[in-house]
């Protein structure tokens, strides 16, 4: 299989939903199943939109500073960008290979936003959307799900989709986990994070609390199969991802 677009990745948080397109490579590949491309072209553009999540909605956010990284080298970027007046960006970004790597998000008054894909890129693709909360919005997560974040470590956010691509949609009843394991796993229900839901709900949205540095996320549901791969959690931020067969 070779990735050629990143699945619809539907964030939701307090009384929101949003859905997007995103991108950057995965930050490892921990599944040896996994058929990464071999080949890319020598530059590929990576365009979207940044979207503050609320209660109200999703509302584009101007002067996000958007940058792209290897994730051999997290200090220097190999892109970067800054979203105009309707939260749009655009990355040219150099590849000697298929890019193994990730998306940063980062504007004042919002918490630092990484978007993985779950293999290198090989092509390009022109959603890759970030959807960013608040600090209040954050804690608010943390609190509906019961979850006591530790502001030293950071939490990921899991869209677990039946493929990939525009059309693909969240598995319902999936259940989510990481290595090393974050202290608490919650799930939607009825459209809201909840403390005491056990599985995905037709979303297929999970979050995994007190996660810190380098970690494969995972997840499974009888009779399906999905692929685990690498992202990085730090403190103090979101990581967001999907889980694909």
């Amino acid at each position: 299989m070779r990735i050629r677009c990143l699945d619809t990745f539907a964030l939701a948080l307090a009384l929101s939903t949003a859905a997007a397109c995103g991108g950057g490579g995965g930050g490892g590949d921990d599944d040896p199943d996994i058929d990464a491309p071999s080949t890319a072209p020598i530059t590929i553009t990576v365009s979207g939109q940044a979207r503050e999540l609320t209660a109200g909605g999703a509302n584009p956010v101007e002067g996000v500073a958007i940058a792209a990284f290897k994730s051999s080298d997290e200090a220097t970027p190999i892109a970067t960008a800054t979203t105009d007046a309707q939260g749009m960006y655009s990355l040219t970004v150099m590849t000697d290979g298929p890019l193994d790597g990730y998306i940063r998000a980062k504007k004042a008054g919002l918490v630092d936003t990484y978007l993985y894909a779950p293999a290198p890129l090989d092509a390009d693709f022109s959603n890759g959307s970030i959807n960013m909360v608040s600090k209040s919005t954050y804690d608010l997560l943390s609190t509906l799900c019961q979850a006591n974040q530790d502001a030293a470590k950071g939490t990921i956010a899991v869209l677990v989709a039946d493929g990939i691509g525009t059309d693909a949609k969240g598995v319902m009843g999936a259940t989510v986990a990481s290595t090393p394991a974050a202290t608490k796993v919650c799930y939607n229900s009825g459209g809201l994070p909840s403390a005491g839901a056990t599985a995905t709900a037709t979303d297929g949205i999970a979050y995994l609390f007190n996660v810190t540095g380098e970690a494969s996320v995972s997840a499974t549901k009888a009779g399906s199969t999905f692929k685990s791969h690498g992202v990085k959690a730090r403190a103090g931020t979101l990581t967001t991802t999907p889980i694909t067969p």
